[in-house]
């Protein structure tokens, strides 16, 4: 139950991606992700699905750089070609549901309410920066990169 004495009704609805990387849940989003029970199933749906797209654009090379290799599908991979493929699978979940969050956190102010209601965790703005970074973390693991990047110009 969120603050505002709405119940959090889980959505069994599950998102199809590419057939590379996993499938989503919104179900398992909710659960992990804690959103409140304001939002509409059609919101975190579309949620998910832009956050789907944006984090499968932001690895197509690793993507292409694995399907080279012989891999067609991350969490069904051989263990002798990605000897970390549930990890991997996990990162990825993990990146689209924290930028998922991150642009369901701005829709949260458009959610009609009383002044004397407003709840800064979900609202402040550092919180959508926050789980962007979240994101950007997991897409920079999966690519093999560390956390910071300098280039000499």
């Amino acid at each position: 139950m969120s603050f505002s004495g709405k119940p959090t009704t889980f959505v069994d609805r599950p998102i199809s991606n590419d057939g590379f990387w996993p499938d989503l849940a919104l179900a398992e989003f909710q659960a992990a992700y804690r959103l409140p029970g304001e939002f509409l199933p059609e919101l975190l749906a579309e949620g998910v699905t832009l956050a789907m797209g944006e984090v499968n654009l932001d690895l197509a090379k690793r993507k292409a750089a694995w399907q080279a290799a012989g891999i067609t599908n991350v969490e069904a991979a051989d263990p002798l070609l990605l000897q970390e493929r549930a990890f991997y699978a996990a990162t990825y979940k993990r990146a689209v549901y924290c930028r998922a969050k991150a642009f369901l956190l701005q829709q949260f102010a458009t959610v009609s309410r009383r002044d004397s209601a407003e709840n800064l965790g979900k609202e402040a703005p550092e919180r959508h920066e926050l789980f962007l970074s979240y994101s950007q973390q997991a897409v920079r693991l999966i690519q093999g990169r560390g956390r910071i990047t300098a280039v000499l110009l």
